[in-house]
């Protein structure tokens, strides 16, 4: 068996355990029942009983996510910089302009209060961060939008054939 294909089945299971995993969270938080009531606005709530289980376990997979990314990133830098300088710059750069993006959000955005439920939420570093991942969402889905109707339009057909 080459390499590869150890690699393949290694991730299959891995896949396969991290979603066993996920449906058992979730179906202990939908369906376990309530562990308290809690205030709100309205009058009393109940909260289910497995929240934070939840929370905790996105949490991990968000973190083995964008370990997960960089490692890779890393991996196919460092082979591409071996065969393919020029092309290992390329990926370089968009990491860059990643980062550009995300500090612009950052710049632009505003750590003001705002009302939840009736009181002043005042946390200037959630605020923040908040206002940053709305700002990159925006420019993301734009690009993507601009992207998609640009190769729908067929202008890369067109740039491909000029080229030739």
């Amino acid at each position: 068996m080459n390499k590869a294909a150890v690699f393949e089945k290694l991730s299959t299971y891995v896949l396969y355990v991290l979603m066993a995993v996920s449906a058992v969270v979730l179906l202990l938080f939908y369906f376990h029942g309530y562990d308290n009531t809690v205030m709100v606005a309205a009058g009393p709530a109940l909260d289910p009983a497995h929240t934070d289980l939840l929370m905790y376990w996105m949490y991990a997979l968000l973190v083995i996510c964008i370990l997960c990314a960089v490692l890779f990133a890393l991996v196919q830098f460092f082979a591409t910089l071996k065969t393919n300088p020029k092309s290992a710059i390329k990926g370089v750069a968009s990491v860059v302009l990643f980062a550009a993006l995300i500090g612009g959000a950052y710049a632009i955005s505003d750590d003001a209060p705002v009302m939840n439920n009736g009181k002043a939420f005042e946390d200037s570093a959630i605020l923040k961060f908040t206002d940053v991942c709305i700002y990159v969402q925006y420019v993301l889905l734009s690009v993507t939008i601009i992207c998609t109707l640009v190769s729908l339009t067929g202008v890369f057909k067109v740039i491909n054939k000029v080229k030739a």
